[in-house]
């Protein structure tokens, strides 16, 4: 496979930098990101980030690479590389994490696969414009990592033809803000595991009905929540791929999670990197010799990262339905991974490729992800960034020193938690190995679907 940018990504890499220069300005500016960002993360007036989203969608950068087989949405052709030249040049400008992460990349592709027109028709446009902002309702106080056992229940009513979603949900990114939520629920009764459960696409304002509580967290801040549904209606026509087949619409989704958007994730990974290493130079820690290993390490493994991203990326693209190979593009390009030189880790450096790349095909938008061949993989790539980069907060305290025991201003009453962009790095990051599938978790799918070791008791 060739790891290189072609003329044409080039090209749209330098159209995606001038409209960024020109458009991230103004009342955006304040939004600009000090460390890599994170989508949930609570950080800019959210007013101004909802019009952000509503910007990105005019310019037509959301839903870039989306399936056109059925059509457009909205959205701007782009190939797999150019949608990577895209997502390297927003996280170069410092843009903030999106509002609309979890509609575009997790929801988009999930109507796209699993879907009917009517459904992508009603979903998609508003995604594409950035007027719609999704949440993912997955977890439950008892079914976190072990998604199977939720308990959510959602029944039909014949009279309305609707379903009643009773049941609790936690650790929802964004729901305090988002407009739409997307449940899985148990419909059918007496079912267990991930039998009996269905996809479906709620609506957030039912006042009386979803009571959404904040959690606060370490760093203070409160970017997930706890979601409580009390005969919480959602139609009978928002019920995505059919009554009893949510788990398989559901895994498909956390397959396009943990693939594409771990690509993407990790050129955040490199600016916060590189941050830490310019102040371990400012600082002269770099001169210990343990803690200069530590930093070459972090940055050759997230070399190592990236080339595992990019080899299991290519091997699960394939051409969507009733859809041609891209004319003159036989075989899929990537890009190198992004080079971050210990003695020279300048953010805003230039020219250096990542994911991404788009095509004016006829009716294809260039290679699509179907998710990764290898069973293992997402778990191998979970595995992989959240214990990285749960280490580099713990590197970016490390290279402080005793200041990093320090708030960025003096205690008041009306402030009494104010903590720096490293601090912020160090505690959120401790949550990495945790949330989207532990660890152990992780591990266990890896024992047991890819070595086919004996299953572990579940009684």
């Amino acid at each position: 496979m060739d790891f290189a940018f072609g003329p044409e990504d080039e090209r749209f890499r330098a159209e995606a930098r001038d409209w960024l220069a020109e458009h991230f300005t103004g009342p955006f500016a304040a939004l600009k990101q000090q460390t890599g960002g994170h989508p949930g993360e609570a950080h800019g007036d959210m007013a101004v980030r909802r019009a952000w989203e509503r910007e990105l969608g005019t310019g037509g950068w959301i839903g870039l690479g989306w399936d056109r087989t059925d059509g457009a949405y909205g959205n701007r052709a782009a190939t797999l590389t150019q949608q990577v030249v895209w997502a390297e040049e927003y996280a170069r400008a410092g843009a903030p994490g999106r509002l609309g992460h979890i509609g575009e990349n997790l929801l988009g592709p999930t109507l796209l696969a699993h879907g009917d027109s009517a459904q992508r028709t009603r979903f998609l446009p508003p995604i594409a414009r950035g007027e719609e902002v999704w949440c993912q309702g997955y977890s439950e106080p008892d079914a976190g990592s072990d998604l199977a056992g939720l308990r959510t229940r959602a029944v039909r009513d014949p009279g309305e033809g609707t379903y009643r979603i009773t049941g609790q949900k936690i650790w929802t990114s964004l729901a305090h803000e988002a407009d739409w939520c997307f449940v899985l629920a148990r419909t059918e009764e007496g079912s267990q595991r991930h039998h009996g459960l269905s996809f479906l696409l709620v609506p957030m304002d039912q006042p009386g009905r979803i009571e959404v509580r904040p959690i606060r967290q370490l760093t203070g801040t409160a970017e997930f929540n706890e979601v409580f549904f009390d005969g919480a209606v959602a139609r009978a026509e928002h019920l995505v791929g059919g009554a009893g087949h949510g788990w398989r619409v559901a895994m498909s989704l956390l397959a396009v999670e943990r693939g594409v958007s771990t690509l993407v994730q990790q050129i955040g990974f490199a600016r916060e990197l590189s941050r830490v290493v310019r102040l371990a130079l400012e600082t002269g820690a770099a001169e210990e010799p343990v803690l200069r290993d530590r930093l070459i390490r972090q940055w050759a493994e997230l070399k190592a990262m990236r080339w595992n991203a990019l080899r299991t990326l290519g091997s699960a693209q394939r051409p969507g339905p009733n859809s041609a190979p891209p004319a003159g593009d036989p075989a899929p390009r990537k890009a190198a991974p992004h080079d971050l030189p210990p003695r020279s880790a300048d953010p805003q450096a230039t020219g250096s490729p990542d994911p991404g790349s788009p095509d004016p095909g006829p009716r294809h938008s260039g290679p699509q992800y179907s998710g990764p061949q290898d069973p293992g993989a997402p778990s191998v790539a979970k595995l992989l960034w959240g214990g990285w980069h749960q280490r580099l907060g713990e590197l970016a305290v490390q290279v402080r020193g005793a200041a990093a025991a320090l708030g960025p201003a003096r205690w008041t009453a009306g402030r009494p938690y104010e903590l720096d962009a490293f601090q912020r790095l160090f505690l959120f990051s401790r949550a990495d190995t945790i949330y989207g599938g532990s660890d152990e978790i992780q591990r266990t799918i890896i024992a047991e679907r890819v070595l086919h070791l004996p299953k572990e008791s579940r009684r």
